[in-house]
């Protein structure tokens, strides 16, 4: 039977696709995180002058955690609150939840230090170290949840 506009599509069903998809979350999880190793090495020792960077790479994970949304939304949870069992979906929309307060935060974040002025450096600091552990928390539990859910997962079709 294939897939029909009205038909789930078969994207859990088949284990390849069930593998790729952890893949491609797990890669961007990892990307993530090296960015934030990065940079939190970088406040952590104190490089008032890294400012400039600092900015060019809030941008960046930025840029990189919405794809990563994208990809998540689009690929895991919306299809599983569409057609998986009753139980995936309410650990789907909770997770969909979960990643657009996250997302809200960051944002909010990235607002307040769109320019980092040395006479604020302490603030920035702990402010970046506090979202940076937060961030790394999320992302950890969020990947264990999505690979369980990938797991598991079963669409029924209509």
């Amino acid at each position: 039977m294939t897939d029909s506009p009205l038909a789930p599509p078969n994207l859990f069903g088949l284990t390849d696709q069930r593998k790729a998809l952890r893949v491609q979350a797990e890669g961007y999880v990892l990307r993530a995180s090296l960015m934030m190793r990065r940079a939190r090495a970088l406040v952590t020792n104190d490089r008032v002058d890294a400012c400039a960077l600092l900015t060019d790479r809030r941008t960046a994970l930025g840029q990189h955690f919405q794809r990563y949304q994208r990809l998540k939304h689009g690929s895991i949870f919306d299809p599983i609150v569409a057609y998986a069992p009753t139980s995936s979906k309410i650990i789907a929309r909770g997770m969909k939840i979960d990643c657009m307060e996250l997302g809200q935060e960051f944002v909010a974040y990235q607002t307040r230090w769109l320019r980092v002025p040395p006479s604020e450096w302490r603030w920035y600091k702990a402010d970046m170290l506090a979202t940076v552990d937060k961030l790394s928390l999320h992302l950890d539990a969020e990947l264990r949840a999505i690979r369980q859910l990938l797991m598991v997962a079963e669409f029924y079709r209509r």
